[in-house]
């Protein structure tokens, strides 16, 4: 409606996941680079969260234009499907003929195996993108599980990228999910845009509808981000009805007065959503609470009319249960140390009780303790948290991996541990050889099995590193300026044998087989992105002071 009296070429704010109008803020770059990172990899998962309206499909959407050849794409975006919806999806997606009428998992699933099998000997790529993941249920959660376990010796098959909301890390994080959580291979959260990115943000979007003109004061923009919240698709809405508002009062820019306007318009809308949706939620709750109620009513009748147990079949049924508890491998190993298994004991779990006593609330003490073994006499001069204050000098980095990949990280990180009912607890772990570790509470130290770790630990991990100078996003090919001649001048330090270093305008060719040549040897993903990860490693095979993983004296002999 106002497009011509603004000169757009188009509406500049609709909330169609147009990648035209992706803004690229540091974020959503690395974000792009996870996808990449999922597309060039040799499979697994890859994860992208964030809440409602942050950019996850829109990103998504630029990844599919940036499709390497010879690659088969899947994309779901309707998560409210059985098992087999969800398999029959995948074939309809892929052009997979199956049989008419209702069909077996099996079958399906026998059809995309010989599909993925003919695609890998054509040396052709498979990708399943599925949005709005959290809304799966826990049987296709499982299903897309398996659906990882096709491969050859060599590789997976499927590579599986994840979009969902933040509700999805709280379902992942569970016991029963712990499966699927493990073969993520990386993952990365979308936040809200900051007050500086909210500006860019919509300049950039008036920008490509044509139209370089400052429609939006900065009186107007700082009310934008107070009512958006940094929120992209609020924002979108938002500035769609005040550029409406404007049109109607023949106004040529959107001031403060007409943006509240069209926020009580757009905010009383919303209210009446959520009013529907809190409605309909109590009448969801008043009927399972009546289910509930008559359920445990007919229990209470089952039970007063079961047969009395005599002792002896209590004793055999406690007995069965221990039994069931406690595996062969764990009955051999106590019965040869003459201990009795560990469930039948009194035994007390260090791990677990650090964790039932800790809970969430010392997510600062363990990054404030990582922090002492970069800077014993850092002393913060702000309230902000370690991971967001840049007074010292050193980036956080969240990652998932394994122990063999923190062995070969040789860095201290800060673990999240979660105990059987879902409770996280963060430690530092300061050691690690091969069958031992030693955790750090920030006030005393754990030392337990590895076995033991990997029981409390799902793979999150986070580290602080030195980023290089001019680093702002991860290096993909086509980048270029001084991160690039930096990168250029440490490749050559390490395999240039005292040459000159070359002068690189761009991240060429030559200087990408370089790159990939180091993550080979650092047994990283050779896919010639310079992200975080690849970056760690180069500073520590530079010789970069960092703190690393302590040795003993029994490791020195």
């Amino acid at each position: 409606m106002y497009n011509a009296y603004f000169n757009f070429k188009e509406a500049p704010f609709s909330i169609a996941p147009d990648p035209r109008y992706l803004y690229m803020t540091e974020q959503h770059r690395e974000a792009l680079a996870h996808l990449v990172y999922g597309l060039n990899s040799e499979g697994g998962c890859i994860l992208l969260t964030g809440e409602v309206g942050t950019g996850k499909t829109t990103v998504c959407r630029c990844l599919l234009e940036q499709i390497p050849e010879h690659t088969h794409i899947a994309l779901l975006v309707n998560p409210k499907v059985t098992a087999n919806e969800l398999l029959e999806s995948i074939c309809d997606e892929l052009h997979i003929e199956y049989p008419p009428g209702n069909n077996t998992i099996k079958t399906y699933i026998d059809r995309i195996n010989d599909f993925l099998i003919a695609a890998n000997a054509r040396n052709e790529k498979t990708v399943l993108i599925i949005d709005e993941a959290q809304n799966l249920d826990n049987t296709v959660l499982e299903q897309l599980r398996l659906l990882t376990n096709l491969e050859t010796n060599q590789r997976k098959l499927l590579q599986i990228i994840i979009l969902g909301q933040p509700e999805l890390l709280d379902i992942l994080a569970r016991q029963d999910m712990r499966q699927l959580a493990q073969r993520i291979t990386a993952r990365f959260h979308l936040n809200a845009l900051s007050r500086s990115d909210v500006k860019a943000y919509i300049n950039h979007r008036l920008a490509i509808a044509g139209q370089n003109a400052q429609l939006f004061p900065e009186p107007t923009i700082l009310q934008l981000y107070r009512l958006s919240k940094g929120i992209p698709r609020l924002l979108n809405v938002l500035c769609d009805r005040s550029l409406l508002g404007t049109y109607v009062q023949n106004k040529t820019i959107v001031d403060t007065k007409t943006l509240s306007t069209a926020a009580n318009e757009v905010f009383g809308e919303l209210k009446h959503v959520q009013n529907k949706s809190k409605l309909g939620k109590a009448l969801r709750i008043t009927t399972i609470a009546t289910v509930t109620a008559i359920t445990i009513i007919l229990i209470i009748i089952l039970l007063n009319n079961r047969p009395i147990e005599t002792p002896g079949d209590a004793v055999t049924s406690i007995q069965n249960d221990v039994t069931d508890e406690v595996t062969t491998e764990e009955l051999i190993a106590t019965e040869q140390a003459g201990k009795e298994p560990a469930e039948i004991q009194n035994f007390v779990d260090p791990v677990k009780d650090y964790i039932l006593s800790s809970a969430d609330q010392n997510k600062e003490v363990a990054f404030s303790s990582l922090l002492m073994r970069w800077q014993p006499n850092y002393n913060s001069k702000t309230n902000k948290s370690i991971c967001n204050d840049s007074a010292h000098g050193l980036s956080c980095f969240n990652h998932r991996g394994n122990l063999n990949s923190l062995r070969k990280l040789n860095r201290p990180v800060v673990l999240k541990l979660y105990n059987d009912d879902g409770k996280a607890a963060y430690m530092v772990l300061d050691y690690l050889n091969k069958n031992k570790a030693i955790l750090n509470t920030g006030q005393d130290s754990l030392e337990i099995d590895t076995a033991l770790l990997e029981k409390y630990w799902y793979g999150e991990f986070s580290l602080l590193w030195q980023p290089p100078p001019f680093y702002q996003q991860a290096i993909l090919p086509g980048s270029n300026g001084d991160i690039v001649q930096w990168l250029g001048q440490q490749l050559t330090r390490l395999y240039g044998y005292g040459k000159t270093p070359t002068i690189y305008d761009t991240y060429s060719k030559d200087l990408i087989t370089q790159l990939k040549r180091f993550q080979q040897s650092k047994g990283l993903i050779a896919d010639g992105i310079a992200g975080p990860l690849t970056l760690i490693h180069l500073n520590t095979a530079i010789g970069t002071q960092a703190p690393t993983l302590s040795v003993t004296a029994e490791d020195k002999r």
